[in-house]
């Protein structure tokens, strides 16, 4: 792993600023100048190419610093992301028209920079948004929990014409990954949540799927369908679609309890 990281020497000022910075103190100096310890594995966080005045760590032969604009946050940015945290909220009544794929992929991708233990990043998604599938998806739901009485409440809602699975989201998001990650569960919740917050800035609504996420992952016949890999989980989904008109939250409640807080 480590060999994917480089240091010019002819650049480097000697600061130690990518040492310091360093997590698992992968980074060292020999002769004043930075190398890495072959006994140590690198996180490939970026830390040291960002912190680096002159520019001399490059990754896969490149400068992996993509952004070089001062982060100064505007001042009333503080104001505005608590409202935006305050106002999410959870759809369920949805008009026909599919999420823009485009807009999808983009807020996956952002999501790409949502904490992740050891960097590991091994949150992979599947997204629906073809009508028959959809339906197929519910079939079998339907089919499965016709058979198993912990189940009785989906039947029971949704004869009454209310799917608690699903909705009538036009687009399903789903996230799973290898069962072998350190916190897959942690990983894939921050990535779907960073993505969700994104979506709902631009007027996608969204509520999280549990039925679904954990029928899909019990059901063999959704596994199939799904072409989940061997040795992988589910471990979030998402509804997706833009609200109908009568969803206008647009205020905030009141939340009834106080966080219970423990100061040691």
């Amino acid at each position: 792993m480590n060999k994917n990281i480089e240091f010019d020497k002819e650049k480097c000022i000697g600061c130690f600023m990518c040492r310091q910075v360093c997590p698992f103190n992968v980074i060292e100096f020999i002769e004043e100048r930075p190398a890495l310890n072959p006994g140590k594995s690198c996180l490939q966080c970026m830390h040291c190419a960002v912190v680096c005045p002159a520019e001399a760590i490059s990754y896969n032969g490149k400068n992996p610093v993509i952004d070089k604009r001062n982060r100064t946050l505007p001042e009333d940015f503080t104001e505005s992301l608590e409202s935006h945290l305050m106002s999410r909220r959870s759809y369920r009544h949805f008009t026909n028209q599919p999420v823009s794929r485009e807009i999808l992929e983009h807020a996956l991708q952002v999501a790409c920079w949502a904490p992740s233990a050891k960097n590991q990043h091994l949150t992979k998604y599947i997204i629906v948004d073809k009508k028959e599938v959809i339906a197929q998806i519910m079939e079998t739901i339907l089919e499965f929990a016709k058979d198993h009485s912990d189940l009785d409440i989906i039947v029971k809602e949704y004869e009454e014409g209310n799917n608690p699975v699903m909705g009538n989201a036009p687009t399903l998001l789903l996230a799973y990954s290898s069962d072998s990650a350190i916190n897959p569960v942690g990983d894939g919740t921050l990535k779907l949540y960073t993505a969700e917050l994104l979506l709902q800035a631009q007027g996608v609504g969204s509520c999280w799927a549990g039925y679904l996420t954990r029928l899909s992952n019990r059901i063999p016949k959704l596994r199939k369908l799904f072409d989940l890999p061997e040795g992988s989980s589910f471990i979030g989904a998402l509804m997706l679609g833009y609200p109908e008109k009568l969803e206008n939250y647009e205020k905030i409640p009141e939340r009834v309890k106080k966080q219970e807080i423990k100061w040691l």
